[in-house]
C-alpha cells in the first residue's frame, strides 16, 4: 500500500467479483473525508481497490475543485456539452428519464498503447442532486462493453467555496478490440491503467470547465 498526497492504493477484500456494486472506498468504516480533501491539495487522490483475487475492483479519483458543489454538478450533468470538454467523448445523448433515474447513451473513442477503439453504450444513472451520482451499464452495441459501474461524490469545503470530488469507474474493454483480453490476461496491471487514465482524464475536465466555463478539449 502506497500513500501520498498524490495517490493512495488499496487491497480491499470483497466477496464477489471484480465489480459486485457501486459501493466505493468511501463507503467503508473509519474513512475520513477531511483527511482525504487535505491530501487533495496538491493534486489528484487515486485509491486502487481490488479483490481477493488480484483483480481490479474500482478506481476512485479525486480532486479539489474551486468552485461550490451545485457548479460541479452542473459541469457534470452538462451532457449536451460533454464532446467539448469530456476526453474521448464523440457523442452523448440523454434518453429516457424516471425520476431520479436518467438513461445517457455515450458514443466513446479511446486510445492506449496500441490499441484504440470506438464504443456506443448506455448506461442507467441514479441521481441525488448535487451529492452524488451512480451508474450502470444498460447495454453496449455489439456487446464490446461488459461493464460499466461508477458514481460521483460530492462534498463541500471551505464553508461551501470549494468541493471535493471524487469520480469512481470500473469499465470491463476486454473485448473492445481483437486480442486485447489476451493482452490483458498476460498482465491484469494494464486493466488497472487504462480505468485510472480515463479517472484522471475525466477530473481534470471537469475541475477545468468548472472553474473555467469557456474551456474546451483538445481533440
Amino acid at each position: 500500500m502506497r500513500l501520498s498526497r498524490r495517490s493512495f492504493v488499496e487491497n480491499a477484500a470483497a466477496d464477489s467479483g471484480p465489480c459486485a456494486d457501486t459501493g466505493t472506498v468511501l463507503d467503508d468504516p473509519g474513512i475520513d473525508r477531511n483527511t482525504l480533501a487535505k491530501l487533495m491539495t496538491d493534486g489528484e487522490l487515486l485509491m486502487v481497490r481490488e479483490n481477493p483475487a488480484g483483480r481490479l475492483q474500482m478506481i476512485t479519483g479525486g480532486i479539489r475543485i474551486g468552485r461550490a458543489i451545485e457548479a460541479v454538478y452542473d459541469t457534470i450533468t452538462d451532457y449536451a456539452h460533454y464532446p467539448q470538454f469530456m476526453p474521448s467523448t464523440e457523442e452523448c445523448e440523454p434518453l429516457t428519464a424516471n425520476g431520479n433515474v436518467r438513461d445517457i447513451r455515450y458514443v466513446i473513442k479511446f486510445k492506449f498503447l496500441i490499441f484504440s477503439w470506438s464504443v456506443e453504450y448506455v448506461w442507467r444513472q441514479t441521481y441525488n442532486p448535487c451529492q452524488d451520482i451512480t451508474w450502470r451499464l444498460l447495454s453496449s452495441k455489439g456487446g464490446k462493453i461488459r461493464e460499466v459501474l461508477g458514481s460521483w461524490r460530492l462534498y463541500p469545503l471551505d464553508d461551501g467555496k470549494q468541493t471535493a470530488a471524487f469520480y469512481s469507474i470500473y469499465s470491463d474493454v476486454s473485448n473492445v478490440v481483437p486480442g486485447l483480453s489476451r493482452f490483458l490476461a498476460k498482465d491484469p496491471s494494464i486493466e488497472a491503467a487504462i480505468n485510472v487514465a480515463a479517472c484522471i482524464m475525466v477530473l481534470h475536465a471537469v475541475k477545468k470547465r468548472t472553474e473555467n466555463p469557456a474551456w474546451v478539449q483538445t481533440k
